[in-house]
């Protein structure tokens, strides 16, 4: 087939050079639709259930890093502890003060009892005691903030510290990850969205774990459509009980929809990627079109088209590197006639 367009090419140009158009004979299809199994493919990353960055909410000195890298931690436990040296004396020296504010306040009570001293006095000092109660309070919070512990069941990462090291409120310690299940969020194109409903089940692979395929259910869909790709996240918790699979990992996830549609699927090679989407060349009215084109699922050697060309239209196969828009183009077999008219004129 390529000799055959080289040799139909050259006298087509000759045709031009003397002075007709420079068409360029190319391989044309006509677009149809193709029953289609309604499914959904993607590729993404897996998320643990909960995932959180560990950081201190007080400014302090690392005293100790009580948790191993990449080892678990249970919900509760102290993981990291920074000094509490100035956190303690405030503590103690706001109980010394609750002590004799109770003891005074207690011996006011006997005072106004005996009228020695008013009504008034005893509500102050109330006050006072009230005042050192709720800053009993905050101290022992302060306290508390020295001690860092794991909100939830998880597994720890690399830390990012070292015991001594000074650190600011919010500065990244390390990263707790969740055990068990796992989540997958999936991009959905809008119109599959009155299939997808929770529960729907899911399959997906990952290169790390060849030959093995894990299942998952969706259990949350996105009530808003993105106003740009026009497709709809939904997340699936996947099931991992033997810890196979790490949060981070690239999986390929498929879900069967139910039932059966029409859709229009062209050749891989007919798509020209663009850095503002993807194109394919259509002959129109016997010339070149670029036409924008909004891509779907992929098939080996195949890919859908969701919108850009309609059943009728004729898409280039080939040729898209000579082709440029608007210029001239025939079929193989136009162009053969044309060269057989061509032989035909010629003088013996």
């Amino acid at each position: 087939m390529r000799a055959l367009l080289v040799l139909l090419f050259v006298p087509i140009l000759a045709f031009a050079q003397a002075g007709g158009p420079p068409f360029i004979p190319v391989n044309m299809m006509k677009v149809g639709e193709t029953p289609v199994t309604n499914t959904v493919e993607a590729v993404s990353a897996l998320i643990a259930e909960d995932s959180v960055m560990l950081r201190p909410e007080i400014d302090g000195r690392i005293d100790r890093l009580l948790f191993k890298e990449g080892q678990p931690v249970k919900k509760g436990a102290v993981l990291v502890v920074l000094d509490s040296a100035d956190a303690r004396a405030r503590l103690a020296g706001t109980q010394a003060d609750l002590r004799l504010a109770e003891s005074r306040y207690r011996r006011n009570e006997e005072l106004v009892a005996k009228n020695f001293i008013s009504r008034q006095a005893l509500d102050e000092s109330r006050a006072g005691l009230d005042i050192l109660r709720a800053r009993l309070q905050q101290d022992q919070v302060a306290l508390d903030k020295t001690m860092i512990r794991a909100p939830f069941d998880a597994v720890a990462g690399l830390r990012l510290v070292s015991p001594g090291a000074y650190v600011s409120k919010g500065d990244d310690i390390v990263r707790l990850d969740a055990l068990g299940d796992l989540k997958l969020e999936v991009p959905v194109p809008e119109i599959y969205l009155p299939l997808v409903h929770i529960g729907l089940p899911i399959t997906l692979t990952v290169d790390a774990v060849p030959g093995k395929t894990f299942t998952g259910k969706v259990y949350a869909i996105d009530p808003v459509v993105d106003p740009v790709s026009r497709n709809v996240r939904v997340r699936a918790r996947i099931a991992n009980p033997a810890g196979t699979l790490k949060p981070g990992m690239f999986a390929r996830a498929s879900a069967n929809l139910g039932g059966k549609s029409r859709t229009i699927l062209l050749p891989e090679q007919v798509i020209v990627p663009k850095p503002d989407g993807s194109y394919v060349f259509l002959a129109v009215d016997g010339k070149a079109e670029l036409r924008k084109v909004a891509l779907g699922k992929r098939d080996p050697g195949r890919v859908e088209i969701l919108a850009g060309v309609k059943v009728g239209d004729m898409v280039i196969l080939d040729g898209q590197i000579k082709l440029r828009p608007g210029i001239p183009v025939v079929t193989l077999e136009q162009a053969a006639q044309m060269m057989k008219k061509m032989q035909a004129g010629k003088p013996r």
